[in-house]
């Protein structure tokens, strides 16, 4: 694929969707609107992937166990080296599936104890910590009159959130979200074979540190999610393994953090060029949680979820054989018109915003889905009341990070007065 820096958003080709991160939001936004008008199934032939464009077509994906499997989902995108296959092997790194592309009928169980940990009760206990975490922010840099709140904000917050949620102390953070980095270019990137091992080292390294962890909660409980795991699996929620809680905690500390990064830089980068909306808010903070659910709708940082035909099937007047991948786009299903009335238009009052699919849908619904939630209020709220003059500053690059799992802006240069 080539470089689509220069060339006009409804210029830009429908293949175009094979490396997204190439595109800017409006060269995707438009590629998606002719998608879904014109090809709203169609093979990318260079990925190897078949692209579902229109919202009903991707509920119907995945939905349906029964004919569409998860089980290629964290798969990378392009085949890894043998080289990481055998440091992988040596390294001892072998996770059984996450509850994202677990297909088996152990997912039940492990998913109701997870969810179960995951409690609304542990969600209220944060508030105050996150409340803090977006204040301390704004005291270091409110002076400058200029921050990137991705550096300075939202790449941080939300790990520190996580971990505290799972027990981690504050000084493994930046250790922690260097080895997630390392995942998503291994896994949803292009790198090169010195990248691929560097980054297979740093999964390895992530993968022991889990286990390390839920050792030390079966020796020493505290009050932590995976703390209330290991207690509910002998119970009558019970039907897990050890195994099973090593591999919750690994999937959560690899996911639940960057798609709450991406998703807060976005929802903020969308209000902000949206000034009528942003000030709405600050006029009545009451409109804050719809206006979380239509920033997930417009700009959600999950670009597509993966999924394969186990047997011959029709979307769209398409035919897809069996054993074909999918990519399921999240946000061309998020504005499709045939559901959402004028989905292009942002608008913090849309009554149906919360029927957006930015946290998938069906049974591997994303478990972190409340607590991205409250956060991105939380962090909506404490931005308005304290830097209501926000902006975003002036030429800028707001081009994505670069992988075709997750998007979000790599900068977020914002100013006050």
């Amino acid at each position: 694929m080539g470089n689509f820096a220069g060339i006009a958003p409804e210029q830009c080709p429908v293949s175009a969707l094979s490396d997204t991160f190439q595109l800017s939001n409006e060269q995707l936004e438009a590629v998606f609107r002719r998608a879904r008008a014109d090809s709203p199934v169609v093979y990318l032939e260079d990925i190897d992937y078949w692209a579902v464009t229109r919202y009903d077509d991707i509920k119907t994906v995945l939905g349906d166990k029964e004919r569409f499997s998860a089980e290629i989902t964290l798969q990378p995108l392009r085949p890894i080296a043998p080289e990481v296959i055998e440091l992988f092997k040596a390294r001892g790194f072998s996770p059984r599936p996450t509850l994202s592309n677990n297909d088996s009928d152990h997912h039940a169980p492990v998913r109701r104890v997870a969810q179960a940990a995951f409690s609304p009760r542990r969600n209220q206990k944060l508030e105050p910590y996150i409340r803090q975490l977006v204040n301390d922010a704004v005291d270091r840099f409110e002076a400058d009159k200029r921050a990137d709140l991705v550096e300075q904000m939202v790449y941080e917050l939300p790990a520190l959130v996580l971990f505290k949620l799972l027990g981690i102390p504050e000084e493994d953070v930046q250790t922690i979200k260097m080895w997630a980095d390392s995942r998503l270019v291994l896994s949803f990137g292009k790198p090169s074979l010195d990248e691929q091992l560097i980054a297979a080292g740093h999964m390895a390294d992530y993968w022991d540190y889990c286990l390390n962890l839920v050792q030390q909660r079966i020796e020493s409980p505290q009050d932590d999610l995976p703390s209330d795991m290991l207690a509910m699996r002998d119970g009558e929620d019970g039907g897990i393994e050890i195994e099973d809680v090593n591999n919750v905690v690994f999937g959560l500390l690899l996911a639940g953090h960057e798609t709450t990064t991406n998703m807060s830089a976005n929802a903020i980068l969308t209000l902000l060029q949206n000034q009528a909306a942003w000030k709405a808010l600050i006029t009545d903070p009451g409109r804050i949680t719809n206006a979380v659910e239509e920033c997930l709708r417009f700009r959600p940082s999950v670009v597509a979820w993966r999924r394969l035909a186990r047997t011959d099937v029709e979307l769209s007047g398409v035919t897809i054989p069996e054993g074909q991948r999918l990519l399921c786009y999240l946000p061309s299903g998020n504005r499709d018109e045939a559901k959402f009335d004028n989905g292009e238009v942002f608008d913090i009052d849309r009554d149906d915003a919360r029927g957006h699919i930015a946290f998938g849908f069906g049974r591997h619904f994303c478990l972190g889905a409340p607590l991205a939630r409250f956060e991105l209020i939380v962090i909506l709220e404490e931005l308005t009341r304290r830097l209501p003059g926000l902006r975003l500053a002036a030429d800028q690059d707001l081009m994505p990070v670069e992988t075709v799992q997750f998007r979000g802006p790599k900068e977020l240069w914002v100013e006050w007065d």
